[in-house]
């Protein structure tokens, strides 16, 4: 089975694994809710660019070197796709190694993120002071 293939049977599939010491490094790294979805916020824009181009000249070329980029999934590291899914409040249908790196079906990207775009919302209200009532 292709990776194409396997991508389309599920919401993410294992990519590429990062090296263990990078990856040991990266896993320290824990970001704030409004990091994260700032971080993947720009990671979708950034991918939305990409696809915009995909009938381009250069993109063309690229696909002839790299393979062809079918435009359906965004590249996502198990860490940030990890926090997500706590986020979200969601369970991942199986584990993440939080060294690799994961093409996640953009769909599901989408509805995880605004998931967790709305709890961090809700999150933000029960914390935030009350006015003062001077």
């Amino acid at each position: 089975m292709n990776r194409t293939t396997s991508a389309l049977l599920a919401d993410y599939v294992l990519a590429t694994k990062v090296a263990g010491g990078v990856g040991s490094l990266a896993q320290r790294l824990v970001y704030s809710d409004e990091e994260l979805l700032i971080s993947l916020s720009n990671s979708l824009k950034l991918r939305k660019r990409e696809i915009a181009e995909l009938g381009s000249f250069s993109s063309r070329l690229m696909a002839l070197f790299v393979g062809k980029d079918a435009g359906n999934d965004i590249s996502i590291d198990g860490m940030r796709l990890k926090q997500l899914h706590d986020l979200a409040g969601s369970r991942p249908r199986a584990g993440i190694d939080l060294n690799g790196i994961y093409d996640v079906n953009l769909a599901y990207f989408r509805a995880l993120l605004k998931k967790a775009e709305k709890v961090a919302k809700a999150k933000a209200r029960d914390v935030a002071p009350a006015p003062d009532p001077q």
